[in-house]
Order: structure tokens, then C-alpha cells, then sequence
């Protein structure tokens, strides 16, 4: 059996063994299979996605970047990567990963999301709506993109697009649109 076979079947003991909610036995196999074969981009996604999820954010990073040096064009982990860029406040590494997650994946909703929350996050009102309006789009029943729409309409000044935004809401999630009246003085 070679190193990448090896590697591959301690992949997916790791994937059974996350299953049944033992992730730090997962983790230890993960760590074989990339000591295998440094080249397993899905288990060093893995790995990275777990550590990171289990708090060791900064090796769950390194492991992730790992895995897109092997698959650069893998939107999962790209997304992956954003999402906890996002989380520890490093906002243009977070926009920089969404960007590419879209163009990988122009129909994932969250990394549009996603996209729309840095740039508002960063005061780019401007450049959240088209991300916002795109998220919307794929998930038309996403009340937090909504929301968020919502707010670059209101902070831009646009109280016809934030009332519309609201109305829109309002069809589907009664709670989001009283936090949008509430927060923004909407109907």
C-alpha cells in the first residue's frame, strides 16, 4: 500500500470517527494521513476546518492555506478560510477569500454574504449592497441578508430600497422585521 492510499483510508477513518463525535481521535488520524502524504489537500481541509472549529484557529489556518497551495481552486476551503478570517476580525484576508469563493462558486450564497458583512463591517455601505443583493437573490428566505441589505439602504441614505428591503422581510420572517423597525424605523 503506498503513502497516498494510506494517507486516503486515514481520511476516512477520520471523517466515521467525526461522526460519532470523536473529534480529537479524528484529528489525531488527520495528522497521520498529512504525515503520509503531504499532498492530501482534503485532509488537510479537514484537519484545518477542525482545529480551527476546535479553537486552535492559527493551525487550522496554516493547515487550510496548506490545503490550497495543493487545490487552489477549491471554494470550500476558500469559503472556510474567510469565514474564520471573518471571525478573528482580519477583514481584508476575509474579503480577499469571499472574492475568490464567488468566482469559484458564484452561487454560494453565504460566501456573498459573507462578502457583503466585511465590506460593512470595514463602513463600505457602498460595496456591501451588490454582495447583499446577490445573497439575496440565491436565498431569497435568508432574513439575515435581508437585514443587512436593510442597513446599507439605510446608512447610504435610500429609504425607499430600506422600506422595500423591509417589506420583502416582512413576507417571510415577522421577527427579522420587527428588529428592521426597530432598528431602522421601517413602515
Amino acid at each position: 500500500m503506498n503513502n497516498a492510499t494510506r494517507a486516503l483510508l486515514r481520511y476516512y477513518y477520520s471523517q466515521l470517527l467525526t461522526r460519532i463525535h470523536l473529534d480529537e481521535f479524528a484529528i489525531g488520524q488527520l495528522r497521520i494521513a498529512v504525515s503520509a502524504d503531504r499532498n492530501c489537500a482534503r485532509a488537510w481541509r479537514s484537519l484545518g476546518f477542525m482545529l480551527a472549529n476546535g479553537g486552535k484557529t492559527d493551525e487550522g489556518i496554516s493547515s487550510l492555506l496548506r490545503a490550497l497551495e495543493i487545490e487552489g481552486d477549491d471554494a470550500v476551503t476558500r469559503f472556510n478560510l474567510g469565514f474564520i478570517y471573518h471571525a478573528q476580525r482580519r477583514i481584508p484576508e476575509a474579503i480577499a477569500q469571499f472574492e475568490q469563493t464567488t468566482a469559484l462558486s458564484p452561487k454560494n450564497d453565504r460566501a456573498w454574504y459573507g462578502l457583503g458583512i466585511c465590506h460593512q463591517d470595514q463602513g463600505e455601505f457602498e460595496k456591501s449592497v451588490a454582495p447583499l443583493q446577490e445573497a439575496a437573490k440565491l436565498q431569497y428566505f435568508n432574513p439575515h441578508a435581508g437585514y443587512h441589505l436593510a442597513l446599507a439602504w439605510f446608512k447610504l441614505g435610500d429609504r425607499v430600497k430600506c422600506e422595500a428591503e423591509f417589506e420583502r422581510v416582512r413576507s417571510f420572517d415577522p421577527k427579522m422585521a420587527a428588529k428592521m423597525q426597530h432598528d431602522f424605523g421601517t413602515a
